[in-house]
C-alpha cells in the first residue's frame, strides 16, 4: 500500500458514510424530539481504527450530515462538536479494538454528549430549564451507543479485524 494517508482519507469517508447511515436508521423517536441511534457506535468504532484527526473528521463529518438529512439543521453545529469530541479519548495504536482504554473512553460520551445538547438545547430554546428533560435522552443514547460499541467491538475483535487492516 503506496499511499497510507490516502488510505486513511477513504476510510475516513467510508466511517462518515456510516455514522451518516447508522444515525439515519435504524433510530428510535425520542419524547420532546431527537432520537436513539447507532451513528455513536460507528463513531467509536472508527475511532478505534483511525489516528485522530482522520476519526474526528468522520465522526464531525458524518454527524452533521446525519443532522442536516434529518431536518435538524440547527443542531449540525453542535453535533460537529460533541461527535467530534467523543473520538478524543480513543486510542486507534491498540491491537484489539476493546482495549482498556477503549473500554473506558465511550464513558466520556455520557459527560460530553448529554452536557453539549444541554447546552444547545438551551440556547435554541431560550431556556436552561426547558432543556433539562432533554439530559436523560442524552444519556440513554450515550449509553446506549457504549453498550452496542462493547458488541460489535468484541465480535470485530474475534474474528481479529484489527490484524486484518493493519494497513490503516
Amino acid at each position: 500500500m503506496k499511499n497510507k494517508k490516502l488510505i486513511k482519507i477513504v476510510t475516513a469517508a467510508m466511517f462518515a458514510a456510516l455514522v451518516t447511515g447508522l444515525t439515519f436508521f435504524p433510530k428510535i423517536p425520542i419524547p420532546g424530539g431527537g432520537y436513539v441511534h447507532l451513528g455513536d457506535t460507528m463513531i467509536y468504532i472508527a475511532a478505534s481504527f483511525l489516528p485522530l484527526p482522520f476519526a474526528m473528521a468522520s465522526a464531525a463529518i458524518g454527524g452533521g450530515l446525519a443532522d442536516i438529512l434529518s431536518g435538524y439543521t440547527s443542531y449540525a453545529p453542535f453535533t460537529i462538536i460533541v461527535k467530534a469530541l467523543l473520538t478524543v479519548a480513543f486510542t486507534c495504536k491498540s491491537e484489539k479494538i476493546l482495549s482498556k482504554r477503549n473500554l473506558i473512553a465511550p464513558l466520556f460520551g455520557l459527560i460530553i454528549t448529554p452536557g453539549v445538547y444541554y447546552f444547545a438545547d438551551a440556547l435554541l430554546a431560550h431556556s436552561f430549564a426547558a432543556a433539562v428533560p432533554g439530559i436523560i435522552w442524552n444519556l440513554a443514547q450515550a449509553a446506549a451507543s457504549f453498550a452496542a460499541y462493547c458488541i460489535i467491538g468484541a465480535a470485530l475483535d474475534k474474528i481479529g479485524i484489527k490484524k486484518k487492516t493493519a494497513g490503516i
